[in-house]
């Protein structure tokens, strides 16, 4: 089933393949294909199970690629198919069967192999373009998730991101008993028009991200939440005063003029702060309390930041 489109160039690339069979005479015929002088040479590693391919994936990094044998095997083939989705985790897995049109090649794709290839079809070229089609897959796979979970523009977190890693805080902080905020800081009068290097909103947003950088900690988080909000947690803020400080500290730098939009232009900010555990025990409470506080900041004036 491999592609015979050549997505992916193994020139000048150190591409490992990791096989992993117990088939002694296999493993000889793969060295040959992998040594051919008149094709792009990969970097063999012969292992015996899946944790070891597992780790072996893992060193090779994005230019790793399992060829899994899954022949034979009788009433053995669910165990070798349930390796499948924790040697994926390292890299692309292809498999190896007898036929491409039986249950253990669709179990195989079901179970998360790149592809699947049979084993009479198997020769040097077929394999280069299959390790080609698994390592594109995979990069386009990452390049999906990226935008997922970065928003483009300012490569903060996304709000998808954000939300799992206020998840994870508040487990954390339930764990140890710790406290921290939730910031939620809501812009207006962010340009509009569209530039070079794309909209002003945007270029404004990431600017605004830029300068307020600085002032947090490298244990915090700052996401894009909406397209005019940014989210912020501070975890193990152990006072009240000092997340105060910094939201002040977030104003201050927001009501300088901004560069975006094709001249000077001032924003205004309302900044909504949720506690744990004071203000809610649970992430979609505490942003919930934030946002209520930020609309109240936002219905009392601008530039106000308020404590739910």
């Amino acid at each position: 089933m491999a592609s015979d489109t050549p997505a992916f160039s193994m020139v000048d690339t150190a591409v490992t393949l990791v096989a992993l069979t117990g088939d002694a005479d296999l493993a000889g015929r793969i060295k040959q294909y992998a040594q051919d002088a008149a094709q792009e040479p990969l970097t063999l590693s012969v292992v015996g199970d899946p944790e070891k391919a597992s780790r072996a994936l893992a060193e090779a990094g994005i230019l790793g690629v399992a060829l899994y044998d899954l022949r034979g095997g009788g009433t053995n083939h669910h165990n070798l198919l349930a390796a499948i989705p924790i040697i994926s985790r390292s890299g692309p897995v292809i498999g190896l069967v007898d036929s491409e049109a039986s249950q253990v090649a669709q179990g195989a794709l079901a179970a998360g192999a790149t592809d699947v290839l049979a084993i009479a079809d198997l020769s040097g070229p077929l394999l280069r373009r299959a390790v080609r089609y698994a390592l594109a897959r995979r990069e386009s796979e990452r390049k999906l998730t990226r935008l997922r979970l970065f928003d483009p523009i300012t490569s903060l977190p996304s709000q998808i991101l954000f939300w799992e890693i206020l998840s994870l805080a508040v487990r954390r902080a339930k764990r140890n008993r710790d406290f921290f905020a939730v910031l939620l800081v809501d812009i207006e009068n962010l340009p509009d028009g569209h530039g070079e290097d794309g909209p002003y909103r945007d270029l404004a947003m990431r600017e605004l991200a830029e300068r307020i950088t600085p002032i947090l900690r490298s244990s915090d988080t700052i996401a894009r939440f909406e397209q005019q909000q940014l989210a912020i947690l501070a975890e193990s803020m152990p006072r009240v005063e000092d997340i105060q400080i910094v939201a002040e500290k977030i104003i201050e730098e927001f009501v300088k003029p901004l560069d975006a939009g094709g001249g000077p232009l001032s924003v205004n900010v309302a900044i909504g702060i949720s506690l744990y555990p004071t203000s809610a025990t649970g992430a979609e409470g505490l942003l919930s309390r934030a946002t209520d506080a930020m609309l109240q900041a936002r219905d009392h004036g601008s530039n106000l930041f308020v404590f739910a």
